[in-house]
């Protein structure tokens, strides 16, 4: 009789190693990427508005193509992969948002680039939600928050690097350079995915998919187990028939995903309406131009440390990490107003600000890996970073009419803080619900874990 063993099991029992540590680097290079090419745009506008003779108005279209094809990637994309696997679609995201990407380089017309913005961020946004779901797969319950604030980090490493590459390369090569570098490197990276990236072991476990590819990829998750022929590889993971977005609504679910979705709202409208105004709102006061930009970079920095120390808490504290990081945000977005004057404050407020605001909105990020079960996984995380994206274009919009309205620093920097509040709010929230103890409803694995370490 063959014998039946649970991936589950064998996942939450490994060690890190190099092939762990290999999976992560190939899931952060790509986020790299796609955190490169979500930026880009912005960055080469200015000399493409130059070299087509256009109004800043008429460019307006081109980024709100993007962030619509973004929005319907990670929804639809991310459903997909809980269908056809994780690999696959990020597979084809990296290939349709890099050659999009490089074609954008080619471009002579404002239409066309309309156009490949919006495959572009199709591609873009399915691949953030698989790579979520493929990192959460690969790791235990008690450090899956660590390793995907982990991978996150290429994504704003990519977002951040990328002002450094058109500010050097532009003026020596012309807009496009930046549109070939962000399309041709993730099309070169896009072979050494599909050799060294695997499908997720819990995706073919659930769907009895290729048995021979699922046992040799445990053989290199868990070297220090010996396979032998005839088990059968099972998960304890659920599954459930029709499409996978009508269950982020079902079996008491509702409530927990509909706060996901506002605490992604919340937490990317205050970073976009951070990020978006900081260097004009500064520069318009007694701040010089060059260094309100330096501490909008050095708010992205602050947010990469954030990312880590953030995922960390997260695995041992519970969501309660988010909402604490968010809160000491509010405080330090909402001093700004009053320290505009003094940088020798500013700078470490902007840089804390960044720590504790993106760390928590990557905690955002992760809690749908850890709370969906695997056949939902992917589409869990596509809606709730798809819905987020509303947050990303309201921010930038309602910070400019407030300062059309003429508000003091402070009233505009409380204005700012106020989403990020919401975001912690809805986090102490979902504490709240996910420790609700329902008949029939089990809690979810990392919360279990998080409790347990308490």
């Amino acid at each position: 009789m063959n014998r039946e063993v649970d991936v589950s099991e064998l996942i939450e029992g490994q060690k890190l190693g190099l092939y762990q540590i290999s999976i992560l680097v190939l899931l952060g290079a790509i986020m790299f990427f796609d955190g490169y090419d979500m930026q880009v745009l912005g960055y080469a506008a200015p000399a493409l508005l130059k070299a087509w003779h256009l109004e800043k108005a008429a460019f307006g279209l081109a980024f709100g193509a993007g962030m619509t094809g973004f929005m319907l990637g990670s929804t639809m994309l991310g459903q997909l992969g809980d269908s056809l696997g994780r690999k696959k679609m990020i597979l084809g995201g990296a290939l349709l948002f890099g050659a999009c990407t490089a074609a954008s380089g080619l471009t002579t017309t404002l239409n066309a680039l309309f156009l490949l913005r919006f495959l572009a961020g199709i591609g873009m946004g399915g691949t953030v939600p698989n790579c979520i779901a493929l990192s959460a797969e690969f790791a235990p319950a008690k450090t899956r928050a660590t390793k995907l604030s982990t991978m996150y980090v290429g994504y704003t490493l990519g977002s951040a690097l990328s002002g450094f590459i058109a500010a050097k390369y532009i003026p020596l090569f012309g807009w496009p350079i930046v549109f070939y570098i962000g399309g041709i490197a993730p099309l070169l990276l896009v072979p050494v995915l599909g050799f060294g990236l695997p499908e997720s072991v819990r995706f073919l476990a659930l769907k009895q998919r290729d048995p021979a590819r699922l046992a040799k990829i445990l053989a290199r998750v868990r070297s220090d187990l010996r396979f032998e022929p005839g088990i059968r590889f099972v998960t304890s993971d659920q599954k459930q028939p029709g499409l996978p977005v009508r269950h982020l609504f079902t079996e008491r679910r509702t409530s927990t995903t509909l706060l996901l979705w506002l605490g992604n709202i919340g937490a990317l409208m205050a970073i976009h309406f951070f990020t978006s105004w900081l260097p004009t709102v500064m520069a318009s006061g007694s701040v010089p131009l060059t260094h309100a930009i330096i501490a909008t970079a050095l708010f992205q920095l602050g947010g990469m440390a954030g990312c880590l120390l953030v995922g960390r808490f997260l695995d041992r504290y519970g969501v309660m990490a988010i909402s604490a990081s968010l809160v000491v945000a509010v405080l330090c977005i909402a001093s700004i107003g009053w320290s505009a004057s003094s940088e020798v404050i500013l700078i470490p407020l902007v840089f804390l600000a960044g720590f504790f605001l993106i760390g928590g909105q990557v905690g955002q990020l992760a809690l749908p890996g850890m709370i969906y079960p695997t056949f939902i996984r992917a589409t869990g995380a596509g809606w709730a970073y798809g819905m987020g994206r509303f947050g990303s274009i309201l921010g930038p919009v309602i910070g400019g009419v407030l300062i059309g309205l003429g508000l003091s620093l402070p009233a505009l920097f409380l204005f700012a803080a106020s989403p990020a509040l919401c975001s912690a709010v809805t986090s102490y929230l979902l504490k709240f619900r996910t420790r609700v103890e329902e008949a029939g409803v089990a809690q979810p694995e990392w919360l279990t874990a998080a409790q347990e370490q308490s």
